[in-house]
């Protein structure tokens, strides 16, 4: 692993690079910024068709949101100047397209050379179905002919052919994944080289990509179950799901907060490749002169999403406003939510006391000016946005979701976390906060003294440092697949000791290697009672022993408790719900103990 006296390429991967965007996109480009303040430089690699990513970036610099000592890399401004490693050999056609006839439908064209094509789409064809985009160099030469159409089976088929200035064909794909893996391995698969992926949509396309010097990190920027999920065994978010599912083929995961790290590790282990690292937090003042701090003034700021629950804000402004209190919301962030939104507050009465802003680049002067942050989204990883608030004083009054708030917010300190949806404890804080000016100063200079701490905070190093255990981990060989598996109770067996034994029989062979609990978790509070090792293996059945001690310590708390098989390989654990073979009718025990039947579903 380089040193910083030594050469070191930090590549951030992302999806694309805009004129506007949200906290991923910023974490990614600051997080460059230091690699690039370090080592002299560093990229961002994109992969959306970007004619105008030259002027993106000019502008995204002149605005110092971007370091001039990044370099951003994008797959199709690289194909079009620079010749990419041709496969050996190049993979035959996998399907003859009609590509005869086509119509041309739309031009795009070089923002620097108006008149010079950058791609051109066609349509029709003597096959119904069939499109075809081509992509040009400068000089008029296709760089990439990407073709989608009907093969003899009737199936949709794809074929991306990559060319040279010539005209030969030095690179054929039958999916985008492919071709991205391909070129993003030409290009960073070196010695001392470091890479993070950040984008979900692009991490679930670069699962499969094999590389060989470089390991390959994911940052998570967002919880990783879907809302209202069990951390332990609740429903994987829809984006995270593919990607957690191909964790054997990552050399390591990256989290924001212990809390989130912790909760992987205790659902699926491999502790070794899952690392912990905030986001960096970049300095930030206000321009011009300072703006007055006005007590009755509130900010919510993000992207309006569902996720980010700005309506919640909303009502807590309609409530305060019920309370005789004369608040003003500034929203500052754009999204599909933003005409509900509005709607919302027209309809609670507070449309006079919500501005919108749409996005803006003027997030420190409004932090600034306002004495709290109203923070009500459902679920985050790390939330930029409270640092940046508590960066400029502004006090963030946040829900108390996983993950995040509770890592930036000290309660009654620099801040205050209330339980999830309860608009009228957030109410109750921020009415304290106007009413008691000394309180808020105090905080507020609390909130600054924090982030100067956390913007100290040596990020670079962490990521340097984890970058070197994945290496060495990833030296040592690919990590095995946890197969997936179901398993369902053969037969349950009443001892004479007043002990059960629990015959489980799970689909499929047994992996070798692996090693069987049986769990029992509170229901509630998910807590983990107890686990039983397998007592024995009998065919295809595991034999698990539970004497009667044992059994009294798996009540839970005041609420039932579910049983469990963990399976753990190697680092890796996957936990599945222990159930019975579907039946039309079920055996069961009333309270007094007695047998009965009842009908299945």
């Amino acid at each position: 692993m380089a040193s910083p006296s030594e050469h070191l390429d930090a590549y951030m991967v992302t999806w694309k690079l805009e004129r506007e965007f949200g906290g991923m996109t910023t974490v990614c480009t600051q997080r460059a910024g230091l690699f690039a303040q370090r080592y002299g430089r560093a990229f961002v690699v994109t992969f959306n068709p970007a004619p105008d990513q030259p002027q993106v970036v000019d502008e995204l610099v002149r605005k110092g949101k971007l370091s001039p000592a990044v370099q951003v890399i994008n797959l199709y401004l690289d194909l079009a100047q620079r010749p990419m490693a041709p496969q050996d050999p190049v993979a035959p056609l996998s399907f003859n397209p009609a590509a005869r006839d086509l119509v041309l439908e739309e031009t795009v064209e070089y923002p620097e050379a108006p008149g010079c094509a950058f791609s051109q789409h066609f349509t029709g064809g003597t096959a119904s179905g069939t499109s075809q985009t081509r992509f040009l160099r400068k000089d008029g030469s296709i760089f990439l002919l990407d073709t989608k159409g009907v093969d003899q089976q009737g199936r949709k088929s794809r074929c991306l052919e990559v060319m040279a200035p010539e005209g030969t064909v030095i690179a054929r794909f039958t999916t985008a994944g492919a071709l991205y893996r391909h070129w993003l391995g030409s290009l960073v698969d070196h010695e001392n080289s470091l890479v993070v992926v950040d984008s979900k949509y692009t991490a679930a396309l670069l699962g499969p990509w094999k590389t060989t010097k470089v390991p390959k990190l994911y940052a998570f920027h967002s919880v990783h179950v879907a809302k209202g999920e069990s951390l332990l065994t609740g429903q994987l978010s829809e984006p995270h799901a593919p990607i957690i599912g191909q964790r054997h083929l990552w050399d390591g995961f990256v989290f924001l907060t212990a809390a989130q790290r912790d909760a992987y590790v205790r659902r699926f282990g491999d502790a070794e490749t899952a690392s912990v690292i905030p986001n960096p937090l970049k300095a930030s003042v206000a321009t011009g002169p300072p703006p007055q701090r006005r007590s009755t003034h509130l900010i919510a700021a993000g992207s309006l999403t569902a996720n980010k629950n700005v309506a919640a804000s909303i009502e807590v402004v309609a409530e305060l406003v019920r309370r005789g209190h004369e608040p003003v919301l500034h929203v500052a962030g754009q999204g599909a939510q933003r005409e509900k939104l509005e709607a919302l507050s027209q309809e609670l009465g507070v449309r006079e006391q919500v501005v919108f802003h749409g996005h803006t680049d003027r997030l420190p002067e409004l932090f600034a000016g306002c004495t709290a942050q109203l923070f009500t989204s459902t679920n985050e990883g790390q939330a930029l946005v409270l640092l940046e608030a508590q960066q400029q004083g502004c006090i963030p009054v946040s829900f108390d979701i996983n993950f995040g708030p509770a890592d930036s917010i000290r309660d009654g300190v620099n801040g205050f976390l209330v339980a999830p949806g309860d608009l009228q404890a957030m109410a109750d804080r921020v009415e304290e906060l106007m009413a008691n000016a000394q309180l808020a100063a105090t905080m507020s200079t609390h909130c600054r003294e924090f982030a100067r701490e956390y913007a100290g905070r040596d990020v670079t190093s962490r990521w340097e440092e984890t970058m070197k255990i994945a290496a060495k981990l990833k030296a040592l060989g690919s990590r095995e697949e946890m197969p997936e598996f179901s398993a369902r109770i053969a037969s349950l067996e009443f001892l004479d000791d007043d002990g059960l034994e629990l015959r489980v029989r799970p689909s499929g062979p047994l992996p070798a290697g692996a090693s069987f609990e049986l769990v029992v978790l509170d229901r509630e509070s998910q807590e983990e009672l107890q686990a039983y090792p397998a007592s024995a293996r009998e065919g295809a059945q595991l034999v698990f022993t539970l004497d009667p001690q044992a059994l009294r310590a798996t009540a839970g708390h005041g609420s039932p408790s579910d049983v469990y098989l963990r399976c753990r390989l190697g680092q890796s654990v996957k936990l599945k719900r222990l159930g019975v073979k579907n039946s039309r009718t079920l055996p069961y025990f009333t309270s007094h103990n007695n047998l009965s039947f009842k009908s299945g579903k």
